[in-house]
C-alpha cells in the first residue's frame, strides 16, 4: 500500500487565554486536542463540525500558519520540522491553503496579474519574458477571462474572487491543497460553480483536498472519506458510502439526521433522530471522558469517566464511542 501524501499524528493545538502574575501554569483554550489522521494521494476528505469544533485550526496547523502545541506532520514521507521558524520553501510550494472569506485573503492593492505573478516567481515557476502567458493559463484553469488581470479584487464578484484565490494556490502546482470552507462566504447561486471548479482540478491534476467544511449534505458529492471533529477531537472517520449509510457515533447520528431532505427516499436514508441535550461545553473547560457526553442522550457512566479509544471498528471505518465498543463486545 502507499505511504498517505499527509498524516497527522497526535496533533494538538492551544491557546493560552489566561495567565495570572506568578503563576506557574494558565488557563488554555484546546482547540485540537490529540488528532490522528492520514490523506492519501488524490483523495477528498471532508473534515466536517460545528462552529468552534476545532476544523479551521487544524487547516491553520497543517498549513504552518499556527505552531502546534505537540504533535507530528509528516508531508510527502518527511516530517515536518514543526520547531522551525521558517517551513522549507518545497513544503510551502506543495502545500498550500484556499481561505473561507477571498475578500481578506487577496491583496487589494495589487491587481489579479500582480497576485498570481508573485507565486509564479517565489517558485520559480516563471521567468518575466513567460509569466503574463501563465497568469493566462491559471486564469484558464479557473474559467475566467484574461481580461481580469488587470482587474483588483473589489472590481470583481465573491465568486470571481474565490477562483482568483483558487489560481494562486495552483500557481505553486501543489501536491495538496486546504479548503477552509472556500464556500461558506458565498451565494449559493455561486457556490455550485466553485465546487464543480475544484472537482474538475482535482481529477485533472490528481490533486489532494483537506475539505474543511460545516456542510455535511456537500461531501455526499465531493469527498472520498469524512471526519467528523467535535471540541478538539474526531469523533468518526469513514468512506464517505459507509459514513452516510452506517454512523456509529451518537454525533455523527445528530448531525445525518438533521439535514433537510426533498423526497421521501432520501427522508429514509437518514438515521434514527438523535435529539441533543444540553449546551457546547467550552474548550477551555471540556467535559472529561467522552467529549460529546454532555449532550448525548445515549451516554452511559463509562461515557462521563473514561475517554474512549478511537478505533477502527471496520475496514477504514474509525470511531471513538464507548458505546460502539460495548455493542461489539455483546
Amino acid at each position: 500500500m502507499n505511504q498517505p501524501l499527509l498524516q497527522i499524528r497526535e496533533l494538538k493545538k492551544y491557546f493560552l487565554v489566561e495567565k495570572r502574575l506568578f503563576a506557574k501554569s494558565g488557563k488554555y483554550l484546546k482547540a485540537v486536542d490529540g488528532i490522528t489522521f492520514d490523506l492519501n494521494s488524490r483523495e477528498v476528505l471532508g473534515l466536517v463540525g460545528e462552529s468552534g469544533s476545532g476544523k479551521s485550526t487544524v487547516a491553520y496547523t497543517v498549513a504552518g500558519m499556527y505552531k502546534p502545541t505537540s504533535g507530528n506532520i509528516i508531508f510527502q514521507g518527511h516530517q515536518i520540522n514543526l520547531t522551525a521558524v521558517k517551513r522549507p520553501l518545497a513544503v510551502k510550494k506543495d502545500l498550500q491553503i484556499v481561505f473561507q472569506d477571498p475578500g481578506s485573503s487577496l491583496n487589494p492593492r495589487r491587481n489579479i496579474r500582480q497576485i498570481l505573478e508573485r507565486p509564479l516567481l517565489v517558485y520559480n515557476l516563471a521567468t518575466s519574458r513567460n509569466v503574463r502567458s501563465k497568469v493566462e493559463e491559471l486564469l484558464k484553469m479557473v474559467e475566467l477571462p484574461r481580461e481580469y488581470m488587470l482587474k483588483y479584487p473589489r472590481e470583481i464578484g465573491g465568486g470571481e474572487r474565490q477562483l482568483i484565490a483558487i489560481a494562486r494556490a495552483l500557481a505553486s502546482q501543489p501536491k495538496l491543497l486546504i479548503l477552509d470552507e472556500p464556500t461558506s462566504a458565498l451565494d449559493v447561486s455561486i457556490q455550485a460553480k466553485i465546487i464543480n471548479t475544484l472537482s474538475n482540478l482535482q481529477r485533472e491534476f490528481g490533486l489532494s483536498y483537506l475539505f474543511i467544511t460545516h456542510d455535511l449534505s456537500l461531501m455526499r458529492n465531493v469527498a472520498d472519506r469524512v471526519a467528523i471533529m467535535y471540541l478538539g477531537k474526531i469523533l468518526e472517520i469513514a468512506p464517505t458510502v459507509d459514513f452516510f449509510r452506517k454512523p456509529l457515533h451518537p454525533y455523527t447520528q445528530m448531525l445525518l439526521s438533521a439535514i433537510p431532505t426533498i423526497n421521501k427516499e432520501e427522508e429514509e436514508l437518514k438515521p434514527k433522530k438523535v435529539p441533543p441535550t444540553g449546551e457546547i461545553p467550552s474548550p477551555v473547560n471540556p467535559p472529561t471522558g467522552c467529549r460529546f457526553n454532555t449532550r448525548c442522550p445515549l451516554k452511559f457512566t463509562k461515557c462521563e469517566i473514561d475517554e474512549p479509544v478511537f478505533k477502527e471498528i471496520e475496514p477504514g471505518h474509525w470511531v471513538s464511542c464507548h458505546l460502539v465498543s460495548k455493542l461489539e463486545e455483546t
